[in-house]
């Protein structure tokens, strides 16, 4: 079964950015660079797998039936997973500029309404409770300070 270039361009992009940042890592201090050291070989492992699964081979035939025995599934354009990748970009700049407590109610708020196809009062409903859900459980019960975001003073 041929596949689309595409569908082996994007795992292995992310397979060169994974390993990027596993080189950052460990530039950081010892103790530091243990969990996002970790995070980055699981994601690295897990990517070279779905490279492997994605390549016409006998060893792709393999793992696409030991991981995905009912049925060969139709990968995705690679337009497709394009938008996906920018979904997740386009979440962590507001993350990073709106800080959490409100990147991630203007993440759910957009996502709802323009890829869900939400009405607007149910994407509104959506990202308020979503963002009092975070205030509740980090800013009152756990007593964590959230990220303020770039505009907000964070750093």
């Amino acid at each position: 079964m041929r596949r689309p270039r595409g569908d082996q361009l994007f795992p292995a992009v992310l397979l060169i950015f994974a390993a990027l940042y596993l080189a950052l890592d460990l530039t950081y201090k010892p103790n530091l660079r243990a969990a996002p050291g970790m995070v980055a070989t699981i994601i690295i492992l897990l990517l070279v797998i779905d490279v492997l699964s994605r390549l016409d081979t006998p060893l792709g035939r393999a793992l696409r039936a030991r991981l995905n025995p009912p049925a060969e599934h139709a990968f995705h354009p690679a337009a497709r997973e394009l938008e996906a990748m920018l979904w997740v970009a386009s979440f962590a700049a507001a993350l990073m500029v709106l800080g959490i407590l409100f990147g991630v109610p203007v993440f759910v708020f957009a996502f709802m309404r323009l890829r869900g196809r939400r009405p607007i009062w149910a994407a509104l409903a959506g990202s308020a409770a979503m963002m009092l859900f975070i205030w509740l459980l980090f800013a009152q019960l756990l007593r964590l300070e959230l990220y303020p975001g770039l505009i907000f003073g964070g750093t």
